[in-house]
C-alpha cells in the first residue's frame, strides 16, 4: 500500500512546490520575459526546474538597516549651485535613491591598474593605526595576494582591528593559510556566503562583488580592482591581462564607504562594527561633491540601475560609458536610443577580449540596434579593460564594482560612487579616450559582416540575458 501511494505523495508534493515557486515568480519578477522564462522552466522541466530556481531565481535579501553615524562629520548641505541646472534632475534622482546627501568637500584619486592602486592600498595598511576594513571579491592566492595577505597581519598584529571579507565563490583562491594566520595575528577573516549551504542559502547568486577598503575610517579605496596578480603588469607585457582603474578617497564620502563595509560585515558575521574608531570625524579636504551607493538584493534593489537611467535621460550633450559586460534590459537599451536620437552623442566602449565568452557573445546581439540609432560603440581590441565608468555632460561621475548587466543590478552586492566634479571628469574621460584609441568602430557595416552562425549564436545567447 505504502509503495502504491509513494509515488503519488511525490508528484503532489512536486506540483505543489513547483505552485509555491511560481507564486513567488509572478509576485517577485518584476521582468516579465524573466517571469515566464521561469515559469516554463518550472513547468516543464520537472525537479529540475525547481532546482534551478532555488539556486538562482530565489534572490531577496532581507536585513536590518542601521543608522550607524551622521550624514558627514561637519559642514553643511552642498548648494545646488555647484550642479549645472541643467543637471538638477539627476540630482534629485540620486537623492531619491539614497539615504545620504551629497558629501561635499572630498578629494578622488585614480589609480590606474594594480601598478599604481596596490602599493597606494599597501601604504595606507602599513599606515593603519586603529582599524580596517576590507571587501573584495576575488583575493587571489598569487604574489599579490601574498603581500596583502603580510600587509594585514602586520596591522593585525601592532593592534589594528582588521577585518577581511570575501566573497564565498569569487575567492575561490584564497588559501587556508589566511583564515589561520590573520585570526593568529588577531584580524579577522570571513566568507560571504560561503559555497555548501544550500538549506540556509543557495550560495550561486547573492554574491558580494563589492571592492572596498577603508583605513582608519578616514581614507577609502573602491572601483574595479580585485585582489590579484592579472591587474598587475608582468615582466615581458605591455599591460596587465586584466586593465582597470580604481578611486581613492579622502574626506566625508569615506564614511559611505566605511558603512557599506560594515554592513556588509555584520551580514556575513553578525559582528557590530561601530564608534568614533569606525566613523571618526571627517575633514573637508577637496572640492568634489560625492556620494556612495550601495546596491543589492535587499532594500536597495535596483537603486543603481534606476540612477544609470536617470543619468541617461537626463544627459543633453554627451554620455561616455566603460563597461566589462554589457547586458542591458530595455529600460537602459531604450534610454540609449532615445538619447542618441534626440542629439546626444552617446558612446559606449567594451573589451574584444573578455574572461566570460558568453558574455561578449550576448553583448553583440544588443549593438546592432544601438548603431542603427547612432551609438559610437567601440571595441578594445588587444586589452581587456575590466573598468566601469560612466560620465554623463563632462560634468557627473560614476565609478565602483557594477557593471552594465542584469547580475550586477539586481543580484550582486553591489558598491559605486556618484561625483559631481568636472575637473574628475575630464581625468575620466582622459581614460576612456586612451582606450578608443586602442580601438575599432563597430559600425553597421562591420556587425553585418559577420557570419550568419555566429550571429545566430549571439542571438541564442542573448534569450538567457536574464540569468547573465
Amino acid at each position: 500500500m505504502f509503495r502504491e501511494l509513494l509515488p503519488i505523495a511525490l508528484y503532489l508534493a512536486l506540483v505543489a512546490t513547483s505552485l509555491g515557486f511560481s507564486v513567488h515568480v509572478l509576485l517577485n519578477k518584476r521582468n516579465p520575459y524573466a517571469a515566464a522564462l521561469w515559469l516554463v522552466i518550472l513547468w516543464f522541466v520537472p525537479l529540475g526546474g525547481i532546482l534551478l530556481y532555488w539556486a538562482f531565481g530565489v534572490n531577496r535579501v532581507a536585513r536590518k538597516a542601521r543608522r550607524r553615524q551622521k550624514p558627514w562629520s561637519g559642514g553643511a548641505v552642498p548648494s545646488r549651485r555647484d550642479v549645472p541646472e541643467s543637471l538638477l534632475p539627476l540630482l534629485r534622482v540620486g537623492d531619491s535613491l539614497s539615504p545620504r546627501p551629497l558629501a561635499p568637500d572630498n578629494a578622488i584619486e585614480l589609480l590606474e591598474d594594480g601598478d599604481q592602486t596596490y602599493p597606494a592600498m599597501l601604504e595606507a595598511i602599513a599606515g593603519a593605526q586603529k582599524t580596517l576594513g576590507m571587501v573584495t571579491y576575488i583575493f587571489d592566492e598569487d604574489d599579490v595576494g601574498l603581500a596583502f595577505e603580510k600587509a594585514l597581519m602586520d596591522a593585525a598584529a601592532r593592534g589594528v582591528q582588521v577585518r577581511l571579507l570575501v566573497d564565498g565563490v569569487g575567492a575561490r583562491g584564497i588559501g587556508p593559510r589566511l583564515q589561520w594566520n590573520l585570526p593568529q595575528s588577531g584580524g579577522r577573516v570571513a566568507s560571504f556566503w560561503p559555497r555548501g549551504r544550500w538549506l540556509k542559502h543557495p550560495g550561486l547568486n547573492l554574491r558580494n562583488h563589492r571592492k572596498i577598503l577603508v583605513v582608519d575610517g578616514k581614507v577609502g579605496f573602491t572601483g574595479g580592482l580585485n585582489v590579484s596578480s592579472r591587474h598587475v603588469t608582468q615582466e615581458g607585457q605591455e599591460r596587465p591581462r586584466s586593465c582597470d582603474l580604481h578611486f581613492r578617497l579622502r574626506g566625508p564620502v569615506v564614511a559611505h564607504l566605511a558603512e557599506a563595509f560594515v554592513d556588509d560585515w555584520e551580514l556575513a558575521t553578525g559582528e557590530i562594527l561601530k564608534g568614533p574608531t569606525w566613523f571618526p570625524e571627517l575633514s573637508h579636504v577637496g572640492t568634489i561633491l560625492a556620494r556612495g551607493i550601495p546596491s543589492g538584493p535587499d532594500f536597495n534593489l535596483a537603486r543603481l540601475h534606476e540612477l544609470l537611467l536617470g543619468a541617461l535621460r537626463t544627459a543633453r550633450s554627451r554620455i561616455d560609458l566603460m563597461s566589462p559586460y554589457f547586458i542591458p534590459d530595455g529600460a537602459i537599451l531604450g534610454a540609449l536610443r532615445a538619447a542618441s536620437r534626440s542629439g546626444v552623442r552617446v558612446r559606449l566602449l567594451l573589451p574584444r577580449r573578455t574572461d566570460h565568452r558568453f558574455m561578449a557573445w550576448a553583448a553583440r546581439a544588443y549593438l546592432s540596434e544601438l548603431v542603427d540609432c547612432g551609438v559610437e560603440v567601440w571595441e578594445v581590441s588587444q586589452d581587456f579593460v575590466h573598468a566601469k565608468l560612466a560620465v554623463v555632460d563632462g560634468h557627473w561621475v560614476m565609478f565602483g564594482s557594477s557593471n552594465l548587466d542584469n547580475r550586477s543590478f539586481r543580484l550582486n552586492f553591489e558598491f559605486n560612487v556618484e561625483a559631481w566634479s568636472p575637473e574628475l571628469a575630464k581625468k575620466v574621460l582622459t581614460y576612456m579616450n586612451h582606450y578608443q584609441g586602442r580601438s575599432r568602430r563597430l559600425t553597421r557595416k562591420v556587425l553585418r559582416r559577420e557570419p550568419v552562425l555566429i550571429r545566430l549564436r549571439n542571438q541564442a545567447i542573448k534569450l538567457f540575458s536574464p540569468f547573465l
